[in-house]
């Protein structure tokens, strides 16, 4: 029972969202009285060494070449965690993206990139990962593990490295580069444009690149969700461990949409034209033969043959890390092949001539040189000492300093700041985040709006208003979400758990604010001795009170003698809707109240 009051005294104060009305959401900067409190993490080294004696006053920041005054600052070392055992796990994902959003945390993640490593590569890197993994992470570090396929609100970060380790050791296997596997999309291209005559090799070349596109594709759009997502939920660094052999970037080719021809005079029919004559069932003629089996597959074919050919990847990986330096995103890619002879292997398909293989390894390389560069990070290449490669990320991130300032900007034009620090001391390399998006009024003015009504007593129809707004922004964005955080004076907003056939009839806490009719939900929320009166009602999302009861008590944690104010609520006799518990406590004399809205589906 413990864990549930610490989930709700360290984690959840109040949960409310804030506004998320930018294509890249970003957690701004603290704001205080009208001033953007910036907080930047900047890592010295002279030779590559860390630099660990640096004060205040050897620090220059500029922003938009501005100079700032240094109002906090704080220098960083981090040791090794220790045993496993000693670790204690975020007990959901919802808590583990608060907890990452410290900027005193360290935030690591794994990014395997499975359409760019051969299956020899992701058996090469699998222990010197797992070796920096232990070396590398501190106590209260965060590690997750992210590829293509994932969503970026599937990462699930924790402190322990097991699960992670088991994984990389048991499936190996994950790289599919030079694999004759591929998935059931790309099959299609393989129905769809087959091998002309006097073509070799498994696919033909225009299905060949096709897929290399729509791969290559794939794993920028699936890094620039994740950049998204780290933005949203943190303003601190997120070191990226990227382990890909590289990208060719490519550009538009509009040859790709040239009909195939082929040398007996056959020619490839023009898409969206109606199929041949043929015979069908009991020998009569038709034009419907295999048409529903083929038409709509050939019609997808044709609509990414076109798309693809226009596609440009260089200038999407140009806006990468653009988007990278907002979010304060450093990249550190290691290519698991070491140093590289050659950048296609021998098969299963025939590999070009030397002179263009070599010119593809360069590009290959050059790309993620210029993403390290790019982005405050290294690029670990070139050499067939991983463990060696591995360790310079560890070197590198195990001292920083912490430095805020408050910006002498004052405007809330939602405009992106760059942040420019220097060290008044010869000979010592800085490198810090880019820069920053300043909030809006709008952002400022919600976010303020909804921390008022949350920590005092609003009006009703405001009140209920905001705390149901915190839903529709809930449904939005999911799990990519910018939290703020605003207490009372002593007591901590309830935290929302579920119990159900969903979760084995036990308490779990809840991932989101949505909840079935099978469900019961219960709330809870640390307090001090001074809060009395604890009752709980039911609204409905125009405020009016509902007949259904809302059970509310107080436990004291045996562990650490913490008082806990509970609630509980039934949610079988509700219809589906939007809903709003109404919890009102006595504190010091002066009666407050907090309002916690939820989504019933059917």
């Amino acid at each position: 029972m413990s864990a549930r009051c610490d989930v709700s005294k360290s984690v959840i104060a109040v949960l409310l969202l804030a506004v998320a009305q930018q294509p890249t959401p970003q957690q701004p900067p603290r704001f205080r009285g009208g001033t953007n409190f910036v907080q930047v993490d900047v890592f010295a080294t002279r030779d590559g060494v860390p630099v660990q004696d640096l004060t205040a006053a050897d620090f220059e920041i500029l922003e938009d070449n501005a100079p700032q005054k240094i109002d906090t600052f704080e220098h960083i070392v981090v040791a090794p965690a220790g045993p496993q055992d000693a670790r204690v796990e975020p007990s959901s994902p919802t808590v583990a993206n608060q907890l990452a959003a410290d900027p005193h945390r360290r935030v690591f993640l794994v990014f395997l990139d499975t359409f760019h490593v051969s299956v020899e590569g992701s058996h090469h890197i699998k222990e010197p990962l797992i070796n920096l993994l232990t070396e590398i992470l501190g106590a209260d570090d965060l590690v997750g593990v992210m590829t293509p396929e994932m969503s970026p609100s599937q990462i699930s970060f924790g402190r322990k490295t097991q699960v992670i380790e088991e994984g990389l050791r048991r499936n190996w296997v994950w790289g599919m580069r030079d694999s004759i596997r591929i998935d059931a999309y790309e099959q299609k291209y393989d129905i769809c444009y087959p091998p002309m005559p006097g073509e070799q090799g498994q696919h033909s070349a225009l299905a060949s690149e096709l897929m290399g596109r729509r791969r290559e594709r794939v794993v920028l759009e699936s890094l620039n969700d994740m950049i998204v997502h780290m933005g949203s939920i943190r303003e601190g660094r997120t070191a990226v461990i990227a382990v890909t052999d590289g990208w060719l970037l490519y550009r538009p080719n509009q040859t790709l949409t040239v009909l195939r021809k082929g040398p007996l005079g056959w020619e490839e029919p023009i898409p969206g034209s109606p199929p041949p004559v043929g015979v069908g069932r009991g020998g009569t003629l038709t034009t419907k033969q295999n048409r529903d089996q083929f038409a709509d597959e050939q019609t997808e074919c044709d609509r990414d043959r076109m798309n693809l050919a226009m596609m440009d990847n260089a200038q999407y990986f140009r806006d990468l890390f653009g988007e990278a330096n907002r979010a304060n995103v450093s990249f550190y890619p290691i290519d698991p092949r070491g140093l590289a002879a050659f950048d296609t292997a021998i098969g299963p398909d025939a590999p070009p001539d030397i002179i263009t293989d070599h010119a593809m390894l360069r590009g290959r390389g050059d790309t993620l040189r210029t993403l390290a560069v790019n982005t405050d990070g290294i690029a670990l290449l070139d050499n067939n000492d991983l463990n060696r490669q591995l360790r310079r990320i560890a070197v590198d991130l195990t001292s920083y300093y912490l430095v805020g300032y408050y910006s002498t900007n004052n405007q809330l034009d939602g405009r992106f700041r760059t942040i420019k620090v220097r060290a008044k001391r010869s000979g010592v390399d800085i490198r810090a985040r880019k820069g920053y998006r300043a909030p809006t009024e709008t952002e400022v003015a919600s976010a303020a709006n909804l921390a008022t009504a949350a920590a005092s007593v609003p009006d009703d129809a405001a009140a209920v208003k905001a705390s149901l707004n915190t839903l529709e922004r809930d449904a939005r964005i999911d799990e990519s979400r910018t939290m703020l955080m605003s207490r009372t004076p002593e007591l901590s907003a309830p935290a929302m758990f579920r119990r159900g056939p969903m979760t084995g009839n036990q308490l779990k806490p809840a991932p989101n604010r949505r909840f079935s009719r099978t469900d019961r939900l219960h709330l809870e929320a640390a307090a001090t001795e001074d809060v009395t009166s604890w009752t709980g009602a039911l609204l409905d999302r125009t405020g009016k009170r509902l007949g259904v009861p809302v059970t509310t008590g107080v436990r004291t944690d045996a562990s650490n003698t913490q008082k806990c104010l509970t609630a509980d609520l039934v949610l079988a006799p509700l219809g589906a809707g939007d809903y709003i518990v109404e919890l009102t406590f006595t504190q010091r004399g002066a009666q407050q109240r907090i309002l916690s809205a939820f989504r019933l589906g059917q």
